[in-house]
């Protein structure tokens, strides 16, 4: 009972706050146990999730390899098989061709022996009667007496057999075949088919001179220079040496209408591509002050100088000479001598090949140029002014003749072409259409190398030799050489004088 009522008494809510404090700890700690309990059950419950999610990936994981090991084990039991069929066949094969040659051994040790040659006397070397049949032909008789040979005209060579040769019997031509085609068809080719001798008409024997003494000398004394004091005893007298006159070195002429298409820098590169070929090479700078000099390494520009450029070390190459011009001051342009013409001409008498770069749209020192019979190139770039400009140059040449007074057919080049862009591609079509063989069959590809050799004083070509700039130089090199050859001082066939 005493149990029963303190119980009871447990479970009431106190009224005393002592009895209250003391009722609310003792139920605290009740629920902080079953939260925890609660706790340690849902962390097992988990635990035991995981434990079976990673039992669930060992398993796929392990009948994944399972499978891949299954999966090489019937791929190596096809191969095997496969091995096993070709060794197979191959020695069916084998076995075949060993009872093939086994039973042509058999055959070839019954077959009858080959016949053996008969042997047959040498022939009689008696007459044979041409008549054997007596009956069809008639009797052979002898030769008349006066077809026999008369006595020889000098008892001395009486006797002396006359030279009989032999016949000759005719053997066929074997078809060499290292024997030209049309010799072998002649070798077997009938009689009936060669042409007759006679009807071949000879060539006429020129007759020759009358060979006396007197004509003899006047030949030799004529031709011989070595020869003409032999007859007459004194020496010949001594003749000036001639050297021959140089030809006038060609002339190529850069122009363009506007400018930033690479007319400079076309000019200096390819004046170095042709140094590189062994020209000798003069570049004229119509600009006061062009950029051309930088391009080997000077530092300024010296109008009116002729200026020498090497190249570094022991390279071989022609030295490239550069002459810039003030075409400011040269007086009337129809002046009977033309001072920019004879200034070229005086400072490139010992070049090969003269380069002008012509001031950007000045016609005054176009058609100055245009008297030296230049060859004319035109650099356009891919965009549409090109396009555009490219019949207003045609019709400046037109109306300007040059030396010969024809008008000039300008050759254009497409420069910093970039093939990778449909743009340029269609600007090189359209040009093509428009102008034809005029337009060089190749172009100068675009690159930064250009604008980096000039900041470092040089060319292209030996800045980035092994570019494909570099390349495209060397291909209008090419095509220059070959449009018009480079002149050369030659002094063959000219004598040595004694002073």
């Amino acid at each position: 009972m005493a149990d029963q009522r303190a119980l009871s008494d447990s479970q009431e809510t106190p009224e005393d706050v002592a009895t209250l404090y003391s009722w609310a700890n003792l139920h605290g700690a009740k629920y902080r146990d079953f939260s925890a309990s609660r706790a340690q059950t849902r962390e097992k419950a988990r635990q035991r999730v995981q434990e079976a999610i990673e039992a669930e990936r060992i398993r796929a994981r392990e009948e994944a390899e399972a499978e891949q090991r299954a999966e090489q084990q019937r791929a190596l039991a096809m191969q095997r098989k496969a091995e096993m069929e070709v060794r197979q066949r191959a020695e069916k094969e084998a076995a075949e061709r060993a009872a093939q040659l086994q039973q042509e051994a058999q055959q070839r040790a019954w077959a009858p022996p080959p016949p053996q040659p008969v042997y047959n006397p040498a022939p009689s070397l008696a007459p044979v009667n041409p008549y054997p049949n007596a009956q069809q032909f008639p009797a052979y008789q002898p030769a008349p007496a006066y077809f026999a040979p008369q006595a020889a005209p000098y008892p001395q060579y009486a006797a002396a057999q006359p030279y009989t040769p032999a016949p000759r019997e005719e053997m066929p031509v074997p078809n060499r075949p290292w024997m030209p085609v049309d010799q072998r068809e002649n070798a077997v080719r009938p009689a009936w088919l060669a042409a007759d001798r006679n009807t071949i008409a000879s060539a006429p024997v020129p007759r020759a001179p009358e060979d006396t003494l007197q004509a003899s000398r006047d030949r030799i004394t004529s031709r011989w220079f070595a020869l003409k004091g032999v007859f007459s005893g004194a020496s010949p007298q001594p003749e000036p040496a001639q050297a021959p006159q140089p030809a006038r070195a060609p002339v190529l002429a850069v122009f363009s209408l506007a400018g930033g298409v690479g007319k400079t820098s076309l000019v200096a590169t390819l004046g170095r591509a042709l140094s590189a070929r062994g020209e000798r090479v003069m570049l004229v700078d119509t600009a006061a002050y062009g950029l051309l000099p930088y391009f080997f390494g000077a530092r300024d520009q010296r109008p009116g100088v002729l200026r020498t450029f090497t190249a570094p070390g022991n390279s071989g190459d022609a030295p490239v000479q550069l002459l810039t011009m003030d075409c400011e001051n040269l007086g009337p342009e129809n002046a009977p001598q033309e001072p920019l013409g004879m200034e070229i001409s005086r400072n490139g008498h010992a070049s090969s090949r003269i380069l002008v770069d012509l001031a950007t749209a000045s016609g005054s020192v176009t058609r100055r140029v245009l008297r030296m019979g230049p060859t004319v190139l035109v650099p356009v770039v891919p965009d549409m002014s090109s396009v555009v400009s490219v019949s207003s140059i045609d019709a400046f040449f037109q109306r300007n003749s040059g030396a010969t007074g024809h008008p000039v057919m300008p050759f254009y080049v497409m420069n910093q072409f970039d093939p990778s862009l449909p743009l340029h591609l269609d600007v090189r079509e359209v040009l093509r259409e428009q102008l034809g063989d005029r337009l060089l069959p190749f172009s100068l590809r675009r690159t930064p190398a250009v604008s980096e050799a000039l900041a470092e004083g040089m060319t292209v070509v030996d800045y980035a030799p092994n570019s494909a700039a570099s390349d495209d130089f060397a291909a209008l090199a090419g095509w220059v050489k070959s449009l018009v050859p480079p002149t050369s001082n030659s002094f063959r066939g000219v004598r040595w004088s004694e002073r």
